[in-house]
């Protein structure tokens, strides 16, 4: 129901404002061709404008850096929340679903009446005598009283008409046949049928079978019969039923307007161009259903490490070795250790150790970093008579806070570039590379701001035919581990709205399996952070 509602309203709107424009400038004149083409439009263009927006491109800075409130102390303390426990509730009145139920029932209805109306004359045109007129086959049957042609085949009863009134009659639904207005009455019906419930999808149904009558009797008047002989033929028939909606009946829309429409005078060319009106209603319908591409100015940066172009050199070294702890006390191997600044560096070994020759007598930052922990900085001062140097990083868990995001039509940014998984050399020294990989969800950044774009307006659209109001915010946190599956999913803060919390864990819950953060090639956890505002 989330994306086929503003469907269904575009189309709606789109085809009033064509029959607007029709019924108040087209509906009274002679160009019963020209009118034609107008009322398939009226239906067809809708459709097409609902169905493929025109886009336009904005542009846009680049992405939205991510935030940076620090939820780690939170996210330790806060309680996990099992999914089967979001299971949604039975409400009294499932509003969207009974909306559902009765489109449903309406187009079943519908499809059903005019597929009976339907198999009749089918069955009579391969059952019954035919004869012919011209090319065109006529069935006799005693059914239908009244005449009328389905696609191309005419039904006449045969014991209703007098002869004398045969040739008119067949003049009339030859029209029919030869300019194919079972083509326009087919795409109308389908119309109805999806539209049932707009009604001026009815009124456009009612003008296009009118403006067929109009040019039959038009064709039959050009010919040179009576128009006093032929309307009162029409008078005839005027107490008869309409047969089915597929077919052309000859006394439809039988009354005033249609008798007087003989005898009207042919409307002044000069009049052409109330068809021009019609541009603004076009140009305007293109706008308002037009959707933005937007395209970012330049590819957001990737975070890079700390710049490791030069090496420092010094005759005096100094060896600090140390050990790298999560916050259990227990080891973090494969910690990256580098001298900020500089191509020096090492890596925590299975017991966290790690050794590293750095100068003497220089002042220098040692920064550790590990996926999914707090990057560690650690500023000394070396002293050139110091030839060994111990120390100690206790690394943080961290959260990382996603940005959610989105525009329809995002441009999503190249990937960054591979990080090599081994020890390079430049100018005969070696390069410290510190390689480090944070979890990707399925398609990247844009395609998870899709997906939570999605469902919040999902949710919204359902709670609001539920009789609830979805409004407020949360920020919800999650763990993607080792395995991908998302974890450990909890409510962090809250505006206070019990539905909003449940709605917004129902979203992280249902996220697709992201691909596993990783330091040096072996996957680790990361918790993550998520605002979700309705």
């Amino acid at each position: 129901m989330e994306t086929i509602i503003p469907f269904l309203l575009r189309v709606c709107i789109g085809s009033a404002l064509f029959y607007a424009f029709y019924a108040l400038l087209l509906r009274k004149t002679t160009f019963f061709r020209l009118n034609r083409v107008y009322l398939l439009a009226a239906v067809l263009l809708p459709l097409v404008f609902a169905l493929f927006p025109y886009r336009y491109s904005v542009l846009v800075e680049g992405a939205t850096p991510l935030q940076t409130e620090d939820w780690s102390e939170l996210f330790r303390q806060t309680t996990p929340i099992a999914k089967d426990q979001l299971l949604p509730t039975e409400t009294a009145f499932n509003w969207s679903s009974i909306l559902l139920a009765i489109y449903c029932t309406g187009l079943f209805l519908l499809a059903l009446r005019l597929l009976i109306q339907s198999i009749k004359p089918i069955r009579l045109i391969l059952t019954n005598k035919k004869g012919r007129t011209g090319s065109y086959p006529i069935v006799e049957n005693r059914h239908f009283p009244v005449p009328f042609s389905f696609f191309n085949h005419i039904f006449i009863h045969p014991e209703y008409h007098q002869q004398e009134d045969l040739d008119v009659i067949l003049t009339h639904e030859e029209v029919h046949i030869r300019e194919r207005h079972w083509i326009d009455l087919l795409v109308i019906e389908l119309f109805t049928l999806v539209f049932w419930f707009n009604p001026i999808s009815w009124l456009l149904e009612q003008a296009i079978k009118q403006n067929h009558e109009y040019l039959a009797d038009q064709g039959v008047l050009s010919r040179g019969q009576s128009p006093a002989r032929y309307q009162l033929l029409l008078v005839n028939q005027l107490m008869g039923m309409q047969v089915l909606g597929l077919s052309n009946n000859l006394n439809f829309a039988l009354g005033p307007t249609r008798l007087n429409m003989m005898k009207k005078q042919k409307t002044s060319r000069k009049q052409l161009l109330r068809f021009a009106l019609i541009l603004p209603i076009v140009a305007g319908l293109l706008f308002a259903f037009a959707q933005p591409k937007y395209q970012t100015t330049e590819s957001p940066q990737v975070q890079s490490t700390p710049d490791i172009s030069t090496a420092m050199t010094s005759e005096k070294e100094t060896v600090i070795t140390g050990i790298v702890l999560d916050e259990k006390g227990e080891p973090l191997p494969g910690t990256s250790i580098v001298m900020k600044g500089t191509s020096l560096g090492t890596v925590a070994d299975m017991e966290g150790k790690f050794t590293l020759k750095v100068p003497s007598n220089t002042e220098f930052a040692l920064v550790a970093s590990f996926v999914g922990y707090k990057t560690e900085e650690n500023e000394m001062t070396i002293d050139e008579k110091e030839k060994s140097f111990n120390l100690k990083f206790v690394m943080e868990r961290t959260v990382t806070a996603i940005s959610t995001e989105y525009h329809e039509g995002d441009v999503p940014p190249p990937p960054p570039p591979p990080v090599p998984d081994e020890m390079n050399t430049k100018d005969g020294e070696p390069v410290f590379i510190i390689v480090e990989d944070m979890p990707h969800y399925p398609d990247g950044h844009y395609a998870l701001a899709k997906y939570i774009a999605e469902k919040k307006k999902e949710m919204k659209n359902q709670n609001f035919f539920e009789g609830k109001n979805l409004n407020g915010e949360a920020t919800v946190g999650f763990t993607v581990p080792a395995n991908g599956k998302v974890t450990n999913v909890k409510i962090l803060k809250s505006s206070g709205s019990e539905l909003t919390d449940d709605a917004a864990l129902l979203i992280v819950n249902g996220m697709e399996d992201w691909t596993p953060g990783k330091q040096r090639g072996k996957a680790v956890p990361v918790d993550y952070a998520v605002r979700i505002e309705f």
